[in-house]
């Protein structure tokens, strides 16, 4: 059939015309643009999932840090539990240097710099080995248990130590803070036993309650 032509086909045309205008044109090139945009937005979120799937402690890692604390002898630490009856109060510095052998376990080195400065002002010094075993690895806190046992030099002389050289030992709990990047922290609570192991006189022994807080960086 053969419509007529006239008047009754132009608003047909002009709805085609203006819905033809409407619509956006395609040409091969303009597909590229939503393409171009989303490559460089995945490139830019690559460094950030990179980092995002970094663990915070992983085998092979070393650790450098500083710590600092303070101590108070008391009687419920073991070995030596009920003996300690001085009243002894130090400061306490330790440079601390460790290696992760696997995610979770750190072996490390400290040196142990006491200055009592009650019954009365002495020095002690020592070093010492041990290590941390963290619960988990993959987060940015972690607590973790302490231990670690070493040799300790000091001239305090109080009833409970019967010679200058005696053995330290170290047992605690504490909590680690792992930036992504830069230092991060330690809070420790431990116990830190000085005696000589039977070496020599009674051997009591001196326990200590010991707060500690340090900086620690984890070299990745």
């Amino acid at each position: 059939m053969i419509m007529p032509l006239g008047r009754p086909m132009v608003p047909l045309i002009i709805v085609t015309m203006a819905t033809r205008a409407t619509l956006p044109t395609m040409t091969p090139r303009s597909g590229h643009v939503p393409r171009t945009a989303g490559l460089f937005l995945l490139l830019a979120l690559l460094p950030v999932a990179a980092l995002a799937q970094q663990p915070r402690l992983a085998s092979g890692y070393w650790t450098r840090g500083l710590a600092g604390g303070w101590g108070h002898s008391w009687s419920h630490g073991v070995p030596g539990y009920g003996k300690t009856e001085s009243d002894v109060r130090f400061v306490a510095f330790h440079p601390q240097l460790g290696r992760f052998v696997t995610d979770q376990l750190e072996i490390s080195g400290e040196g142990t710099l006491l200055l009592y400065h009650h019954p009365k002002l002495e020095p002690a010094g020592g070093l010492a080995l041990g290590g941390r075993y963290h619960i988990w690895s993959d987060r940015g806190w972690a607590p973790y248990v302490v231990g670690g046992a070493g040799l300790i030099w000091t001239t305090l002389d109080i009833a409970e130590l019967d010679r200058t050289f005696n053995f330290q030992l170290l047992y605690g709990v504490g909590l680690r803070v792992v930036p992504p990047r830069g230092p991060g922290l330690i809070v420790e609570l431990r116990n830190h036993h000085i005696s000589n192991a039977g070496t020599a006189g009674e051997n009591l022994g001196v326990n200590a309650a010991t707060a500690i807080a340090g900086v620690q960086w984890v070299l990745r």
